[in-house]
C-alpha cells in the first residue's frame, strides 16, 4: 500500500492536538509496518524527517502552495495521482476531488456544540466542509467516544466511527526533577499551571478568578499559563490588567516553549489544573499524569473519560468548586506518590501510542 499523509500541520512550529496525534501515531506505524510505503507532506520536509526518521519506505513531499485551499483541490489530487497512492489521511477536510481511499481523523465537531465559543465564518465553513469530508471517507476516524458519538449525531455517517485516541509522549516520565528544576533556574518558585492554546472554551478566566479569589498567591503559588492565543479573550486581559500589582507579578503567561524546558515545567509544577469548558480529547492532563504531577481536570465532553483522576474531577463553570478543587489539588493526601503512580500507570496503560498503532494498521487493511 502506498500511503499518503497530509502533515501541513507541521509548518506552523506549534505543537498542537493534530500534530501529537499524526507524530505518536506514524512513529510507531513506521516502525513496524513495512509493506506500506509512506508519503508524508508539508512545506518543512526537514522537520518531517527529523520526525519520522529515514527508512526505505519512508518518503517525504514538498508543498509547493503555502494556500490550504488550493492545496486540497488541486496539489493533493495532482500529488497523488502523480504517485500512484492507495490511500490518503486527511486530518479534518479531505481534498476536492477524491483519487484514492480517503481516511480521515475528524478530531471533534465542538462548533456545532458550542458555536458561542467559535467565530461564525468558522462555523458556517467548517459544518459544510467537515460533513462532506466524513460522509466521503472510506475511513472515518476520531479520537474519544464522545466526538465518536457527535460525528454519528451530526453527520449520520456512511461508514462506521473508528477510535484511534491520542496517546501521551513517553519522555513526560522519563524527566528527572533535579534536572527539571535545573533548566528552569528557580525563574518561578511554586506554581500552577495550564498548558494549552487561549481561546474562550478553554476557560483560562476561571482559572484566573480561583487563583486570585482563592488566594492561592498569598500562599506563595504563581499561576503560569502556557500556550498561544488561537481565539483572543480580550476580558482575559482585561482582567489581569486590573490586579494589584502584588498579584499580577505573580501571574505568568508564555507563548511557547521549547519540548524540553515544557517537560519541566510540567514536572516541576505544584498542580496542573485544566478547566477547558470543551474538548474532543485533552491531552494535556494526561501529560501532567505521566510526568507524576498532581492534576485537577474539567469532567466535561471527552474529559468525561478520565475516571482514573477520581476526585480530581470537577464541573468548570462553578467558580466555588474550582476553588475547592484546587484546594484539594494542593492538599498532602493529593500529592501522594502512590495515589499519583496508579494515575500514571492507569493513563499509560490505556493510552499508548504501540497499541493505538497496532489497531489503525488493522484498520488499513481491511480498506
Amino acid at each position: 500500500m502506498r500511503l499518503f499523509v497530509d502533515a501541513h500541520a507541521f509548518d506552523g512550529g506549534i505543537s498542537q492536538g493534530v500534530t501529537t496525534y499524526i507524530e505518536g501515531l506514524y512513529k510507531e506505524l513506521v516502525k513496524t509496518a513495512s509493506d506500506i510505503d509512506f508519503y508524508f507532506a508539508a512545506q518543512d520536509t526537514m522537520r518531517l524527517e527529523s520526525i519520522f526518521g529515514t527508512r526505505e519506505n519512508v518518503h517525504y513531499v514538498k508543498y509547493g502552495s503555502k494556500n490550504k485551499y488550493r492545496r486540497l483541490a488541486f496539489e493533493i489530487p495532482r500529488i497523488v495521482r502523480r504517485l500512484g497512492i492507495d490511500a490518503a489521511h486527511f486530518q479534518y477536510t479531505s481534498p476536492l476531488v477524491k483519487r484514492c481511499k480517503e481516511i480521515v481523523t475528524i478530531h471533534d465537531v465542538l462548533f456545532l456544540d458550542y458555536p458561542q465559543y467559535f467565530p461564525a465564518s468558522y462555523y458556517h465553513s467548517k459544518k459544510w466542509l467537515f460533513g462532506r469530508s466524513a460522509r466521503r471517507a472510506d475511513l472515518l476516524l476520531t479520537v474519544s467516544e464522545y466526538s465518536k458519538e457527535r460525528l454519528e449525531r451530526f453527520y449520520r455517517p456512511r461508514k462506521p466511527v473508528r477510535i484511534t485516541p491520542n496517546a501521551v509522549d513517553k519522555r513526560y516520565g522519563l524527566v528527572r526533577r533535579s534536572e527539571a528544576e535545573a533548566l528552569l533556574d528557580g525563574r518561578v518558585g511554586k506554581y500552577i499551571l495550564y498548558v494549552s492554546r487561549v481561546e474562550p472554551r478553554k476557560n483560562h478566566l476561571l482559572l484566573l478568578r480561583a487563583y486570585v479569589e482563592g488566594r492561592f498567591y498569598e500562599r506563595g503559588y504563581a499561576l503560569v499559563f502556557i500556550g498561544k492565543t488561537s481565539i483572543p479573550v480580550p476580558e482575559l486581559h482585561r482582567y489581569c490588567e486590573k490586579l494589584p500589582e502584588d498579584i499580577r507579578q505573580n501571574v505568568f503567561f508564555f507563548e511557547q516553549k521549547p519540548f524540553e524546558e515544557l517537560l519541566a515545567w510540567y514536572k516541576c509544577a505544584s498542580l496542573f489544573v485544566y478547566p477547558s469548558i470543551a474538548e474532543g480529547f485533552g491531552i494535556p492532563p494526561l501529560e501532567a499524569a505521566v510526568a507524576g504531577v498532581p492534576c485537577i481536570c474539567s469532567n466535561r465532553t471527552a474529559m468525561q473519560d478520565f475516571r482514573f483522576f477520581g476526585e480530581g474531577t470537577y464541573d468548570p463553570e462553578d467558580l466555588d468548586q474550582t476553588i475547592e478543587k484546587i484546594e484539594l489539588g494542593l492538599s498532602p493526601a493529593f500529592r501522594d506518590p502512590e495515589r499519583l503512580e496508579r494515575i500514571r500507570q492507569a493513563v499509560e496503560r490505556r493510552y499508548d501510542w504501540a497499541s493505538i498503532a497496532k489497531e489503525y494498521y488493522a484498520y488499513l487493511t481491511d480498506l
